[in-house]
């Protein structure tokens, strides 16, 4: 893939150009929730346009493994920088098939709360300049495959 991202921290969705932020309390312990997001090859199950992963470091689990996804029409590889059981999810990309991100970091957070988890879910990326006029259709396009996330991971833990 010829497109190679900017590496970004645990910061990055809280600065990035454009933001987006997702809360929703699930009836599930963190650890579970947790297992879910960590089970690459479930994400297809749950999260919209997630057609497929796989793990392309010789480390399946825990910061800095790598992984490369299919979603929609783009094949993104990332990098693990954030792998608390329990607790925190977070990547960043590394290189894209497309041209049209510069910078991206997902960061799943989760809080215990009585009968169940707050996941917290932030996505931050940033575009190249030539993309950013079209950063209102990008929205319209891929806005909804994070909205839809919490409800459906809610849905895939009531259900498995």
């Amino acid at each position: 893939m010829p497109f190679a991202l900017r590496l970004e921290d645990l910061s990055f969705p809280d600065r990035a150009l454009v933001r987006l932020a997702f809360s929703r309390l699930v009836s599930a312990p963190p650890e579970r929730v947790f297992d879910v997001l960590a089970d690459h090859e479930a994400w297809t199950r749950w999260f919209v346009d997630f057609k497929k992963a796989s793990v392309t470091s010789e480390v399946r689990e825990g910061v800095g493994t790598k992984r490369r996804v299919w979603v929609g029409p783009m094949v993104l590889d990332e990098r693990f920088i954030a792998w608390e059981r329990g607790k925190r999810f977070s990547f960043t990309m590394l290189q894209s098939n497309l041209p049209i991100l510069s910078a991206m970091v997902e960061d799943w957070q989760l809080t215990p709360v009585e009968g169940g988890t707050r996941v917290d879910y932030k996505v931050g990326f940033d575009l190249p300049g030539w993309v950013r006029p079209l950063k209102g259709v990008l929205l319209w396009k891929f806005r909804p495959l994070f909205e839809k996330a919490l409800p459906n991971l809610e849905e895939y833990l009531r259900k498995s």
